[in-house]
């Protein structure tokens, strides 16, 4: 099989789409990529994110790849199905430390953290257009949310919690596990009070 059959290979394997790390993975020379850019077999969608000219891009993936980010908040619990509003401006949760290019994008909104709580409640999800991308769980989102209230609107996570107890199997014990290791228990008790 020649290379560039590989690529096209993987790449309807991956809804459409491939990396610099995965063609390099494969043993695959760069001048392939260029022959197949040049001839329009391909697109570049970003730097080491490659698509074919019929694949929509994933915006979604397109934004964290490479990085170590996770999407969190209203953007998660969209991916969740807890929230059906699409997001215009993307919750993305970094590192405190984190100074890349996500902090110029106008359609992000970037929360920044400890690194010992960076991962808490890290999953992955499909997004949309069927990548696979990192996200927070359900029970992150909803104790993101409420930290963070003064960033959103009060209507918006009462819905979320709402749905979340009533039309799901809810987890309070996780919830309050997080609720604990993000300085946040009092705020989720008492909410929790009011809503249960």
């Amino acid at each position: 099989m020649k290379n560039s059959e590989k690529i096209f290979l993987r790449m309807k394997e991956n809804n459409g789409v491939i990396t610099a790390r995965e063609i390099k993975q494969m043993g695959i020379d760069k001048k392939v990529i260029s022959r197949l850019l040049d001839t329009k077999q391909i697109e570049r969608a970003k730097k080491g994110i490659y698509i074919l000219p019929s694949t929509l891009g994933d915006e979604y993936f397109n934004k964290i790849y490479g990085k170590n980010a996770i999407y969190s908040h209203m953007t998660a619990l969209y991916f969740h199905h807890i929230c059906n509003r699409v997001p215009m401006i993307y919750d993305i949760t970094v590192d405190k430390r984190y100074y890349g290019v996500l902090n110029k994008d106008k359609k992000v909104l970037l929360h920044k953290v400890d690194k010992s709580l960076l991962n808490l409640g890290k999953t992955k999800i499909k997004t949309p257009q069927g990548q696979e991308v990192n996200v927070y769980d359900i029970e992150r989102c909803l104790c993101d949310c409420l930290k963070d209230k003064h960033l959103i609107a009060s209507e918006y996570i009462k819905e979320a919690f709402n749905i979340y107890f009533k039309d799901m199997k809810s987890d309070s014990f996780k919830i309050m596990k997080y609720a604990k290791k993000l300085g946040i228990e009092k705020e989720i008790h008492d909410y929790l009070e009011v809503l249960l």
